[in-house]
């Protein structure tokens, strides 16, 4: 071979294992670059999948909290933050509010309902008020709720709302029309609580004395206990011992304000006039700032404030 050709061979093949040389790290850049796609697509499917997981465990929870919260109030028991988190969330981890705020979605959209917390219950003797004073620092909120329409007044009725368990649509209404007198009666009193000699008075005059037609009186006022719309208390003197009585929790949201002046304007009908509209707003006033604990208690000897005369 001449020489000019195996310079020209040679010179050939060191090209050649240049070019070789070059190409050998373009096709391991291109496995890493592969790898790292890899990585990336499966980390973005266990975002995806936990993503999932998590909505699923979130759809879970709030038909839960709504099967839950539904089951309370047919059976008028409180629906209680500890009871959810023991029988709706249990030992998953989640958020609390987001599970609320969703099942409180759910319940207004499909029940035409929602969940609303009741007040803390008035504190009556110098131990409870004490008591209040070294917890009201810590929390403000009785965490406790109860399910209140949000239906227009024309779907309030007993025939498109079932009555709670082991009731009929009769005996419902006669208890609802004995329990919202009764609550009328107490929060147009003087300081939004009365005795029960005076309560005995009022059912007297109504021919509630003995029996309501859903049962005896005293039966009827423990129910009344027992489901929070009035509550019980005893007082001790010197001569006698008798009880007070002031609304419960429930009464206070289920028959507000509003609904006991549309209670008397119905039974006033036209004939009411502004001196007796003047009155019902002024009790009105002075029995939600008392049950709401923004009035000091009544002193003895001290005047008492006009209130509604129910006598």
């Amino acid at each position: 071979m001449p020489p000019t050709s195996r310079k020209s061979a040679k010179n050939s093949g060191l090209k050649e294992n240049q070019s070789h040389g070059t190409q050998q790290p373009r096709q391991n850049s291109c496995s890493d670059d592969d790898a790292e796609n890899a990585s990336e697509s499966q980390g973005d499917d266990l975002l995806r999948n936990s993503s999932k997981l998590e909505t699923e465990e979130l759809n879970q929870n709030v038909k839960r909290l709504v099967r839950y919260a539904l089951a309370c109030e047919y059976q008028r028991l409180t629906i209680k933050r500890a009871g959810i988190v023991e029988k709706v969330i249990g030992k998953q981890r989640c958020n609390f509010k987001l599970v609320f705020e969703t099942a409180q979605k759910r319940l207004r959209d499909e029940f035409g309902l929602e969940m609303v917390e009741l007040p803390s219950r008035v504190k009556i003797t110098l131990k409870e008020k004490k008591a209040a004073q070294k917890q009201r620092a810590a929390s403000k909120s009785s965490s406790t709720y109860i399910l209140k329409s949000t239906l227009p007044p024309e779907y309030r009725k007993p025939e498109i709302i079932s009555p709670p368990i082991n009731h009929s649509q009769s005996d419902e209404a006669a208890y609802m029309g004995i329990y919202t007198v009764i609550i009328c009666l107490i929060r147009l009193s003087a300081d939004g609580q009365i005795s029960s000699h005076q309560l005995e008075k009022y059912l007297k005059r109504l021919n509630l004395d003995k029996n309501c037609g859903i049962g005896t009186t005293s039966d009827v006022l423990v129910r009344m206990k027992k489901d929070n719309y009035l509550h019980e208390y005893k007082v001790h003197d010197d001569e006698l011992h008798t009880s007070e009585w002031r609304v419960g929790p429930r009464g206070l949201v289920e028959i507000d304000s509003e609904a006991i002046a549309k209670f008397i304007h119905e039974i006033y009908g036209d004939s009411i006039s502004d001196q007796v509209e003047k009155r019902l707003q002024r009790s009105l006033a002075l029995s939600s700032a008392i049950d709401s604990e923004t009035l000091p208690g009544p002193v003895n000897d001290a005047k008492q404030p006009e209130t509604m005369n129910t006598n």
